[in-house]
């Protein structure tokens, strides 16, 4: 079965390079994001799946042995990976023994955001001394391939549609990269028809018990908040006003004028962490992250503001803590709507799933809002 779906980015788009800057659209990018994802979903599902910090799976030795019992038994290679004691994201993206269930190509009319490649955009907010330095990534259209089973391809079609409305494509949406619409949505609303995230959650239940279970130190949909600000300003030149995007103004114009976006992202998180968060300095590097003396990534994720038929928008997520009081006392900056107008400069409207208060899903919850997305 195959599956095309074609999208325009609304934010750049970042898939990395061998020198650290971005010469092309790479497909590892892409594919790293959507394992991401997949594996957030499995585990609010109440799947399994390992993670880079973790003995990755292998479908060899006595696992293999196995495998090739349960498929003489008549089992299906799902099932038969299930007896194996392989976790549900290496069944579909592969493992040491075990080819990835589908194939990707990719076609880009795309160019980078501005020139050089190795430029950097330094938003930096009056008060910091250091700032945000953001790489140029890709803008414009793209057309992805993927090629594999029915039953892959519409779970991955469910994806696409998943990440266009919550998440995003390719590599530091911590930065704010990534947003992007689907063009040919009906298609891909059609193709992810065949699949029901509630055949995973039961096939879940009865997976190997050495590769499921709760596992905190791993995003899981569960556990994510997601968040979303639209807003109509009432004068074209909004943006000049977001704390550290006037002073590099005459570089952000292009980026309004010919894409229709502004990397506000610094300035959101620099009102969150040094402005908004009360709390240590080892909890607030965990929320945060940090770059010294080791890198770590932030638990958030917003898009840059963009613009679809004159209405701007931020999109994003946060992955909450475990503990209570300080998932808590994230969702009360991330979803206090006064913080994102004093920071824009602009009313607007914000939503967020969960909505009223912060609270953890259960894997029903995550399964509906998961249909929702595929079937709406």
């Amino acid at each position: 079965m195959t599956l095309t779906v074609r999208i325009k980015t609304l934010t750049p788009l970042w898939t990395g390079g061998l020198d650290g800057t971005m010469d092309r659209i790479h497909e590892t990018g892409i594919l790293g994001s959507l394992r991401w994802w997949y594996e957030a979903i499995v585990r609010g599902l109440g799947g399994s799946a390992c993670a880079p910090t973790e003995p990755r799976c292998e479908l060899t030795g006595q696992r293999l042995r196995l495998y090739e019992k349960a498929r003489e038994e008549g089992k299906d290679w799902w099932q038969a990976l299930d007896k194996a004691g392989i976790c549900d994201a290496c069944k579909v993206f592969g493992a040491t023994g075990w080819k990835r269930r589908f194939r990707l190509e990719v076609k880009s009319d795309t160019q980078l955001t501005w020139q050089p490649r190795d430029s950097v955009l330094n938003i930096r907010p009056p008060e910091r001394a250091r700032g945000w330095y953001l790489l140029p990534g890709h803008v414009g259209t793209l057309t992805l391939k993927l090629e594999g089973e029915e039953k892959v391809v519409s779970m991955l079609a469910c994806l696409f549609l998943w990440l266009e409305k919550y998440g995003s494509l390719g590599a530091r949406p911590q930065l704010g990269y990534g947003a992007f619409r689907i063009l040919n949505r009906d298609e891909v609303v059609e193709k992810a028809g065949g699949w029901k995230w509630g055949l995973l959650q039961k096939e879940a239940q009865n997976a190997s018990p050495n590769s499921k279970g709760k596992t905190p130190d791993h995003p899981d949909l569960r556990r994510l908040l997601f968040f979303r600000y639209e807003f109509t300003p009432s004068k074209p030149g909004w943006w000049t006003q977001v704390p550290g995007v006037s002073r590099v103004g005459s570089r952000v114009q292009p980026l309004v004028t010919h894409w229709h976006t502004v990397p506000t992202t610094p300035a959101l998180k620099n009102e969150w962490r040094f402005n908004q968060w009360q709390g240590n300095r080892r909890e607030e590097v965990e929320i945060f992250g940090t770059l010294h003396p080791d890198r770590r990534r932030g638990r958030i994720g917003a898009t840059w503001a963009y613009r679809e038929n004159g209405v701007w928008f931020i999109h994003g997520w946060a992955w909450m803590p475990q503990k209570e009081r300080l998932a808590g006392q994230l969702w009360k900056i991330l979803a206090d709507e006064s913080v994102w107008a004093h920071v824009l400069g602009v009313q607007g409207n914000l939503t967020t799933v969960p909505s009223g208060q912060w609270k953890e899903l259960t894997s029903e919850d995550v399964r509906k809002l998961l249909q929702g997305v595929c079937h709406d």
